[in-house]
């Protein structure tokens, strides 16, 4: 049988229910909260016996917990960089490019947990119906439980990173900056870099530059300009899908109190600044393939790109509120806009391959 407790952040037991340590038979799903992230912050929790918790099957409370669909925001831009060397027949270690890419998915996956573990103490995945994986949510693990995994994934993150290191010193440097920026965007609780107005360059960096000039390096390639704006191109885009989100998000995050460039922007210039990301992406993609790529495939991709833009152009211009049904359609066609990108990414790859 279930109760329902609410607590204030000052209450000496609040944190112990947030983090679902307060006992080891009951699970506190958090159903209100008010004034999120702040003094004043209370929370209404439906204290249910672990018994009543409705849980899918392990493997799909895992795929769930661990959001497999988002891990395309790393593996698109490794098989980009793996398919240039490949192509460009300078892959020097296999070996090390397998433990490469599984220190890249671990490193991916611990800070993604961390991320649903910073959300649900901030409060953002307990406002956003949508947000986050909503295993914690759901009582399907406690906060304290998605800790511990991703200290775990990122324990396994740093062996592969220490071996690869000892193969190719080249690396440290590389490592030591994702290391610095990683840390102060993400596992610092007060300074969460999605917290902060234009934070969100900790992501660009992070899944951007860093992470196909750092994979290049781990292969036994030379570093080289090809793969540093391979990765300035996936950071832009993928910053397209942040911006794009917290814009859906608008009303209610600035009602909570959290900050971010879209939120600072306010709505009618964060949707300019939509539309500019996204023909700024065109323009950079074009130049890309002009320069590093084929030029064939920088025409059709570019006209591609032009030709199915006009739509969300067009609705972002006409879109006069923050709220309503019209903002969650044009968030999917932007999501839309963002797959059909990396679609013909991945298509035109393996044209290279298979030529």
């Amino acid at each position: 049988m279930s109760e329902l407790r609410t607590l204030s952040r000052s209450s000496a037991e609040f944190e112990a229910y947030l983090l679902g340590t307060f006992s080891r038979t009951h699970r506190a799903v958090p159903v209100q909260t008010l004034n999120a992230n702040s003094g004043s912050e209370t929370v209404t929790f439906r204290i249910v016996p672990l018994e009543q918790i409705s849980r899918p099957s392990g493997w799909m409370i895992a795929l769930k917990t661990l959001k497999v669909r988002s891990f395309i925001l790393v593996m698109v831009p490794l098989f980009v960089v793996l398919t240039k060397n490949t192509v460009d027949r300078t892959l020097a270690d296999g070996l090390t490019t397998l433990i490469a890419t599984i220190g890249v998915l671990f490193a991916f996956a611990a800070v993604d947990l961390r991320n649903d573990y910073m959300d649900h103490i901030k409060g953002v995945d307990r406002i956003f119906q949508n947000s986050g994986s909503r295993a914690i949510q759901n009582g399907w693990l406690t906060a304290a439980q998605v800790k511990a995994l991703s200290v775990a994934f990122l324990v396994v993150a740093l062996l592969c990173a220490m071996s690869l290191i000892v193969a190719f010193p080249v690396l440290a440097g590389v490592m030591a900056v994702a290391l610095v920026v990683g840390v102060w965007a993400q596992f610092q609780k007060k300074n969460s870099f999605k917290y902060q107005i234009g934070g969100e360059l900790a992501l660009f960096v992070l899944l951007g530059p860093l992470l196909t000039v750092g994979y290049q390096l781990a292969m036994g390639v030379h570093f080289d300009r090809d793969s540093f704006w391979i990765g300035c191109l996936w950071g832009w885009l993928v910053l397209f899908v942040l911006h794009l989100r917290n814009f859906v998000n608008l009303l209610p995050s600035v009602q909570a109190g959290f900050s971010n460039t879209v939120n600072w922007l306010g709505f009618d210039r964060s949707r300019r600044m939509l539309a500019l990301w996204w023909g700024l992406f065109i323009v950079f993609n074009c130049l890309y393939h002009v320069f590093y790529a084929g030029l064939i495939w920088g025409v059709f991709f570019t006209f591609a790109l032009l030709v199915i833009s006009i739509r969300f152009i067009l609705r972002l211009k006409a879109l006069s509120s923050p709220v309503g049904s019209e903002v969650h359609s044009i968030f999917r066609s932007g999501l839309y806009l963002f797959l059909f990108a990396i679609s013909l990414w991945v298509i035109e790859c393996l044209w290279y391959l298979l030529i």
